[in-house]
């Protein structure tokens, strides 16, 4: 799956651009394709997502969470990307 992602850490400001993601053995895995400053591959055990959230951001679908002390938080148009995302993370934990 592809989606636009911003990754937020207080520390160090904002990367962002388009990922590709996947869920494989309890981990969300997330490459570059382009625009996200060394980032090229993230490793993410779902069970260590927190504050997961979802909205809607000028009519595009949203979903948000932390991880490791950053904010991840993926956009999506459509295509079913954010019902992916949203039914592999709910095995191990709930969407507020």
């Amino acid at each position: 799956m592809f989606a636009y992602i911003q990754i937020i850490n207080q520390k160090s400001g904002i990367n962002y651009g388009y990922v590709s993601f996947k869920f494989s053995n309890n981990n969300l895995y997330i490459s570059a394709l382009k625009g996200i400053v060394n980032t090229d591959k993230i490793t993410i055990p779902i069970s260590e997502i927190t504050d997961i959230d979802e909205d809607t951001y000028y009519g595009w679908n949203r979903i948000k969470f932390n991880y490791n002390g950053k904010r991840f938080i993926f956009l999506y148009s459509g295509y079913g990307e954010f019902d992916y995302l949203r039914k592999n993370m709910m095995g191990a934990i709930s969407i507020n």
